[in-house]
């Protein structure tokens, strides 16, 4: 499992220039005399003990990256720091902070009460490394946590104007940072500069909207998520954010940083600027697809993220459709902002002991990776929509193959039997709209297009087709505020001739319909699909950019349905297969199995009529033998039909590294059998079998076993062939003519 949290520090710089807080001046500057202040003293805590639990836990990989230690307290401004008066009645009550050799000192405020008028400092004793001003509205529930102040020691100032109400202050957590990136890194991933592009870079910039969604979190007072803002279907800039379950702590002490990221491709030489709001309330969170959903609610305009924080709420798509591609936006290994690109359609799977399905995995990153501090972050469709959040995986700098998994939205959306707070629904779609999608909201001042039709999602024009009646749908959307009537679907086969289809219906903002295509008829070979959607309401569309769609696939006309039954144990991920042709040419392979979800996995494969090998391995070398833990042994069947053409019992399931199966397939169709006069008698046969032809041809004949094996092969020239079987074992066989270039296969029964 990946290292979900992350130290925050830039390895190349421990400089921050940071915005948490409305900004100002802190009242005291020139009354804080450090060295006259009253300073608390935390003693190192043993850091020998904590290393070697850390080296236990970060094998692990299962909880928080730890960089600090949290000595609770309650030092409050009734029983320590120093009140002092200003000439003008104005008071100022300071607290200084230490602890000893610690590389970073945060703090969490609790039961804290801030008057209007009254104001809330941290800084350093250098005073280059200010947070605040902190007033009534940066709490919640009278909690507030802080970032991360470099060094040793810290200054809390509170200013309290004359005759105002004093409030309270309570500092009820001291963090004592004592690991740095640098270390965290050399021991994991490597520095994250080496395989990450910053999300800045050229390959970033159709992303700029969904970048300036995702935030680093800080949560638990020693840990760090990403997470993103999310849209809902009111378009009403509620700042719900969304991470991973498993970077839950309360949230009314988090903080969201925006916008640390660097100006282009290039790494600075020191931190970005950011800015950072502090404070949120749990809204929804579940364990199956590992999400958490909280709302902000400290530093708030008007009810939402403030536009120095540049803030866009991402799109999402709830629909559960394969993804053809990924991209993820995340801050790995405690970074500045990246952006990593998966250009394959993505994978359904599980994570851990997740359900089965109820991921989208990423088997191999094309550009990035993910690293620890990525949990949680957005995994972004081809429609630039979130369709999950990060759990968990095993990609990294220098072995960027390796998978990562994250939990579907469409999982998220609305379990069953679950209550609000175990579901996306009730908060992100308020009025119950029955929306599949939303896309993203700018709050910026950009117009909501009235006019928006989109397609997406082509099927039946993928894979392998077992037929050359090639039968095309599209899915065309309403992202637009008015209702889409009509609208014409232009789409090709190969680049040639562009049909023409015109939809009429009735479909409101955020709703999607599947248009079924007219039949058309194509050759065996590969092919591709194009689709186009144009002339929305008979108008203008405001937004091009969803407006194609494309497929690839190859047809085989006479090919027959093979389907594959695949029973895994509960160690998926040490399983792989292939299956390759007479030429041993590979046709399907597997794309990956999780851990931990045992069950029947099932491939559909359109195969010619011939014989075939099927290779299946095992990384660990017991095969599909499981554990009596978590599930039973394994097995596997390959069928065509109700026919069963070979396959591994769960008595045989320890198959060692690997094994080979082989097996034939017959005709689909007994039409091409008949057109060449092939006919065999008796079936089921004893002694011998004779195969008729309609007149004298030049065959060659075979008798081949379910595994492949030949057990007669013979070139004749006749019209009528008699194979002797007396001496054959009983059971099923394959008879296979080759006949002017055209091959025959026929299933004979030996009893």
């Amino acid at each position: 499992m990946k290292h979900i949290f992350a130290f925050i520090f830039l390895s190349f710089s421990y400089i921050f220039i940071a915005q948490q807080g409305d900004g100002g001046k802190p009242k005291g500057n020139k009354l804080a005399d450090v060295k006259t202040l009253n300073t608390i003293l935390f003693q190192e805590p043993n850091i020998s003990v904590l290393r070697a639990e850390d080296e236990i836990n970060d094998k692990l990989g299962n909880g928080p990256w730890r960089f600090g230690f949290n000595n609770t307290t309650n030092l409050n401004t009734e029983n320590a720091g120093l009140w002092k008066t200003l000439p003008n009645g104005d008071q100022i009550w300071f607290l200084a902070v230490e602890c000893t050799n610690a590389l970073s000192v945060n703090l969490t405020f609790s039961e804290t009460n801030i008057p209007e008028g009254n104001e809330l400092y941290v800084y350093n004793p250098k005073k280059d490394f200010i947070l605040g001003k902190f007033s009534r509205h940066h709490l919640y529930e009278g909690q507030l946590g802080t970032e991360l102040v470099p060094g040793s020691k810290v200054i809390i100032e509170y200013y309290v104007p004359k005759n105002n109400d004093k409030g309270f202050v309570k500092i009820a957590t001291v963090t004592h940072g004592y690991r740095t990136p640098i270390e965290f890194q050399e021991k994991a991933f490597g520095s994250s500069g080496s395989c990450n592009r910053n999300v800045n870079c050229p390959e970033g910039a159709a992303w700029a909207n969904e970048r300036n969604s995702v935030v680093m979190l800080v949560s638990g007072s020693n840990g760090f998520c990403t997470g993103a803002l999310v849209n809902n279907v009111l378009n009403d800039g509620k700042p719900y954010v969304l991470t991973a379950d498993h970077c839950y702590s309360n949230p009314a002490n988090w903080i969201f940083r925006f916008k640390w990221q660097a100006a282009d491709c290039n790494n600075p030489s020191s931190s970005p600027t950011f800015e950072s709001l502090s404070g949120g309330v749990l809204r929804a969170r579940g364990t199956a697809s590992d999400f958490c959903l909280v709302e902000i609610t400290g530093g708030l305009v008007n009810g939402t993220v403030p536009s120095v924080c540049s803030p866009y709420f991402s799109g999402w798509d709830n629909s559960g459709s394969t993804p053809l591609s990924g991209v993820g936006i995340h801050h790995p290994a405690g970074d500045i902002k990246k952006i990593s690109f998966e250009n394959q359609t993505l994978i359904s799977t599980s994570f851990g002991s997740s359900p089965a399905n109820s991921h989208w995995g990423v088997t191999g990153w094309d550009s990035g990776v993910t690293e620890g501090g990525s949990s949680g972050s957005p995994l972004y469709d081809q429609n630039h929509r979130i369709i999950g959040q990060l759990h968990g995986g095993a990609s990294a700098c220098g072995a960027p193959v390796l998978s990562d998994e994250y939990g579907k939205f469409s999982v998220s959306w609305n379990p069953s039997g679950s209550a609000n707070s175990g579901q996306l629904k009730f908060w992100l779609d308020p009025n119950n709209s029955g929306a599949p999608f939303v896309d993203g909201y700018d709050p910026s001042g950009a117009v909501p297009a009235q006019i928006d039709a989109g397609i997406t999602n082509p099927q039946g024009v993928s894979g392998r087709l077992c037929s050359g009646d090639v039968n095309p749908s599209v899915t065309i959307t309403n992202s637009g505020a008015q209702t889409l009537t009509a609208a014409d679907i232009l789409y090709s086969f190969d680049g040639g001739a562009t049909q023409t289809f015109n939809w009429t219906g009735s479909l409101p903002q955020w709703q999607t319909a599947t248009v079924t295509l007219p039949t058309s008829v194509l050759n065996d070979g590969n092919h591709t699909f194009t689709a186009s959607v144009s002339n929305p309401n008979a108008s203008v569309d405001e937004n091009l950019n969803n407006n194609s769609t494309n497929g690839s696939f190859s047809v085989v006309t006479n090919g027959a349905d093979i389907n594959l039954n695949l029973v895994l144990d509960c160690y998926g991920s040490e399983v792989t297969w292939e299956l390759q042709d007479s030429t041993n040419n590979a046709i399907y392979f597997s794309t990956g199995y999780s851990d931990n979800s045992p069950g029947l996995v099932q491939e559909a494969w359109c195969l010619n009529p011939g014989c075939y090998n099927f290779f299946i391995m095992d990384s660990y070398g017991d095969g599909l033998t499981g554990d009596p833990s978590c599930s039973p042994d394994g097995s596997l069947q390959i069928t065509q039909g109700n026919d069963s053409l070979t396959g591994i019992s769960q008595a045989d399931a320890n198959y060692g590294s690997q094994t080979q199966l082989s097996f034939c397939v017959q005709q689909s169709s007994v039409v091409e059998q008949e057109l060449m006069g092939v006919s065999i008698f008796p079936n089921p046969a004893k002694e011998s079998v004779t195969i008729s032809l309609k007149k004298i041809q030049d065959v060659h004949i075979e008798l081949v076993s379910l595994y492949g094996q030949v057990l007669i092969s013979e070139n004749v020239i006749s019209q009528q062939i008699v194979l002797l079987t007396e001496s054959i074992s009983a059971g099923t066989y394959f008879i296979r003519l080759e006949i002017d270039g055209k091959t025959a296969l026929k299933k004979l029964i030996i009893n």
